[in-house]
């Protein structure tokens, strides 16, 4: 592949404080998701219900689709700037396929308990009969392994689905099809839906589609004005009160199934993430006095690397059904705190810095 041209200084957006500020609360939602904190908490409001339930279900929402937004908007701005949009994308997708590509193999040969396996059998036996185990599994499903992340892709779809988030924002924005983006994202909503609620085969592209998704509207909004930050306010009030009139006829009306209700991609909580990404477009100072901007520059190393550090500490994570919640959350800033520790060492060392930046 030809080497890539290096981005003009000037045409590498700002850092926005706000912006950086709640990928931080984004990350920290999908370790709490990962850690099964947020499963404790359906457990503890169960009864309760629904009235707990959706909000917790809301979650997912405001977290990686965050990420998918700003993605597509920074591209947007930095094309807009002077780079070339396909250099860009090459410099975005060789990274993005390299982390990919660690990480998989990292996963490949480590898994839960993998402290106590080597202690009880050795690192090699640990080692080897991961790898044989995973071999197995990647033989047999390949890529489908993409549409229903397990193990060793899990939480690493998000990198192919920002992949092919970002391949098509640079399609659409230097074609025809730019006049027609409101159209394409109808369109990628309604497959959305429709892979929600219709009878798919097993592997269903709905996490692929929602990286294109959000991808290409985070593109759309760059292209757009500024927006009153009482109109971002409207959005979450609304999305919110629309995303659980959502819910409640999934559940009542249609009888859907926890999982239908827990995973249909709700039309308030697009507005609703679209919101809060517009409020920390229009106060970009929120933020700003505090470590959160900091601590974001360790996001994609933390996204990466916090399965890790939970299988890690999994003899650590069998202890917390039986303990009060507030152990559930301190486990979770814990698996925050070392994700980040072991993200900023890494990147410290030569070449190996790749496996947790961009």
């Amino acid at each position: 592949m030809p080497s890539t041209a290096p981005i003009p200084p000037h045409a590498r957006p700002p850092r926005i404080a706000s912006i950086e500020s709640y990928r931080v609360v984004a990350i920290l939602l999908i370790v709490s998701l990962h850690t099964n904190l947020i499963a404790r908490l359906h457990l503890i409001g169960g009864g309760v219900g629904f009235l707990v339930d959706m909000p917790l279900y809301l979650l997912f929402w405001i977290s990686v689709p965050y990420f998918f937004l700003t993605a597509g908007y920074f591209y947007g701005r930095t094309v807009d700037a002077g780079a070339a949009p396909f250099s860009l994308l090459r410099r975005s997708c060789l990274s993005l396929t390299l982390l990919f590509v660690i990480w998989v193999a990292v996963y490949s040969i480590i898994g839960p308990n993998w402290i106590s396996n080597v202690y009880t059998h050795g690192l090699w036996s640990t080692i080897s009969t991961e790898a044989s185990h995973t071999l197995g599994r990647l033989m047999q499903e390949h890529v489908t392994l993409l549409f229903v992340p397990r193990p060793p892709i899990f939480h690493l779809w998000f990198l192919p689905a920002l992949i092919a988030g970002l391949s098509t924002v640079a399609m659409v924005m230097t074609s025809r099809l730019k006049t027609w983006v409101g159209a394409l994202l109808v369109s990628t909503y309604i497959l959305l839906v429709v892979s929600a609620v219709v009878p798919l085969p097993q592997y269903s592209p709905n996490l692929l589609l929602l990286g294109v998704f959000f991808t290409l509207l985070g593109w759309w909004i760059s292209q757009q004005a500024t927006f009153a930050g009482s109109f971002a306010l409207a959005l979450i009030a609304g999305g919110s009160v629309l995303a659980v009139l959502e819910g409640v006829g999934l559940k009542r009306v249609f009888h859907a199934s926890p999982h239908q209700v827990m995973d249909y991609p709700y039309a308030g909580a697009v507005l609703l993430i679209v919101g809060i990404f517009l409020l920390t477009l229009a106060y970009p100072t929120i933020g700003q006095n505090t470590v959160l901007p900091f601590l974001a520059r360790f996001t994609l190393g933390v996204y990466v690397s916090h399965i890790f550090v939970g299988y890690t500490l999994t003899p650590i994570q069998d202890q917390l059904p039986s303990l009060p919640i507030i152990w559930h959350v301190l486990y979770t800033l814990v698996v925050y705190g070392l994700s980040v520790l072991l993200t900023w060492g890494l990147s410290k060392i030569p070449w190996v810095r790749l496996s947790v930046t961009r």
